[in-house]
């Protein structure tokens, strides 16, 4: 027969034993929990790579739009060719290159914003470039003759652009190893 003093401490014994945080935890609670901890560590890890995907494509469309800017100004020479006899087709023209270049400086001050020094640096370099050789081209196309027949549109001879195509080339590297980086981290392939 148990004494009084005896059935005391088994009880206190008993209710230590299954009182405090881990009171009644057992293997399917573990399980809960290490579900649920692995199911956050998945989201989060998704989160991260859905992230990384949209600024990637986020930051290619910023540099392709940037780089049709440029391009735009350079086709300028081109059109200003191709120009008729009509002063409004003069305006349409001017407004047009009017319109490329703050395209440039838009797309010049998101990428200082966004892209990285050497992203920005390059394309300015860019820029600068077809600017330079551009200019005097579209120039001299304002002196030629309006075009008056459907032959008279190809043009046969095709502009300098040297140190524009360089650059361009410069730059084409920089924001191609910018999009690299900023994904490589998780791609398991291309």
């Amino acid at each position: 027969m148990i004494t009084m003093p005896r059935a005391v401490a088994a009880a206190g014994q008993a209710a230590h034993h299954h009182s405090g945080f881990f009171a009644g935890f057992d293997w399917s609670n573990g399980a809960t929990i290490i579900a649920a901890f692995l199911a956050a560590v998945i989201a989060v890890v998704g989160y991260s790579i859905q992230r990384k995907n949209t600024r990637r494509s986020e930051r290619a469309t910023l540099y392709g739009n940037a780089i049709g800017a440029v391009e735009a100004y350079v086709e300028g020479a081109y059109r200003i060719r191709r120009k008729t006899n009509d002063p409004n087709n003069w305006f349409a023209l001017s407004s047009a290159l009017s319109d490329a270049k703050t395209a440039i400086s838009h797309h010049h001050a998101l990428l200082e914003m966004h892209a990285p020094v050497d992203v920005t640096a390059a394309y300015k370099a860019f820029a600068d470039a077809a600017i330079r050789e551009a200019g005097p081209q579209m120039t001299a196309a304002w002196g030629t003759p309006p075009t008056t027949q459907p032959t008279d549109v190809p043009l046969g001879t095709g502009y300098d652009r040297t140190d524009s195509d360089d650059k361009r080339k410069t730059l084409v590297a920089a924001m191609a190893t910018d999009l690299k980086a900023i994904g490589t981290w998780w791609r398991l392939g291309r």
